[in-house]
């Protein structure tokens, strides 16, 4: 059985907040630049909010995230 399994793709982690920590995109365009599909992605923005890594804010029709303010550098 593999013990990482359930767990975040460090990779993708790093990624969203090496982005996150120089610009604000919403999810639509933060899963363009990943390559990712949004579905997926909003997947990896709830788990790392709920870490208090980032955080949400509505923004007009936009869903956007922003590194917490313990994450920005």
């Amino acid at each position: 059985m593999d013990e990482d399994k359930g767990l975040l793709d460090k990779s993708v982690e790093d990624k969203i907040i090496q982005i996150l920590s120089k610009r604000i995109l919403s999810t639509s365009k933060l899963a363009k630049e990943l390559g990712i599909k949004r579905y997926i992605l909003v997947g990896y923005l709830e788990a790392m909010k709920n870490q208090g890594k980032l955080e949400f804010h509505k923004v007009g029709k936009a869903n956007v995230y922003t590194l917490a303010k313990g994450e920005r550098k």
